[in-house]
């Protein structure tokens, strides 16, 4: 009778945790197209920022990492491909924000661009003729 009870509850403990993983692999969100995706990174000298940056170049995105180092800039340039540009980027100085904001907008495909750039209070909209989306990934301090 023990091992009766023990087999069905290990049928039911194994049938839940394979719905429980086939329930999450469903749910994860499928992007496609990836060299067609331009993506805007802050803090990628270290961390996640940095790791993003190598994920995303790795899948076929085309990056653009702001580092606020020379040193990390010269660090991602080593070891990713050429669909990954560096920027020097410091998000406490709105010089440094317009000037990542007009490197970015230059190297985007005619037709691709930036909505909206919004940093420490301060929003610029289309201002480089672009259309579409640009995605920002933001390290948050």
């Amino acid at each position: 009778m023990m091992e009766i009870i023990l087999t069905v509850v290990s049928c039911v403990v194994i049938c839940y945790i394979a719905w429980t993983i086939f329930d999450r692999l469903l749910r994860i969100p499928r992007v496609g197209n990836y060299k067609d995706r331009y993506i805007l990174i802050t803090g990628c000298d270290t961390g996640f920022g940095n790791a993003a940056a190598k994920r995303l170049d790795k899948l076929g995105c085309n990056v653009f990492a702001g580092c606020l180092t020379e040193t990390g800039e010269t660090e991602l340039r080593k070891v990713c491909s050429e669909r990954l540009r560096t920027v020097s980027l410091d998000v406490t100085k709105k010089d440094s924000v317009r000037k990542a904001f007009e490197f970015v907008c230059a190297g985007l495909p005619h037709g691709r661009g930036v909505k909206l750039l919004h940093s420490g209070g301060s929003t610029w909209g289309d201002e480089c003729g672009c259309t579409g989306l640009l995605f920002l990934l933001v390290k948050l301090f």
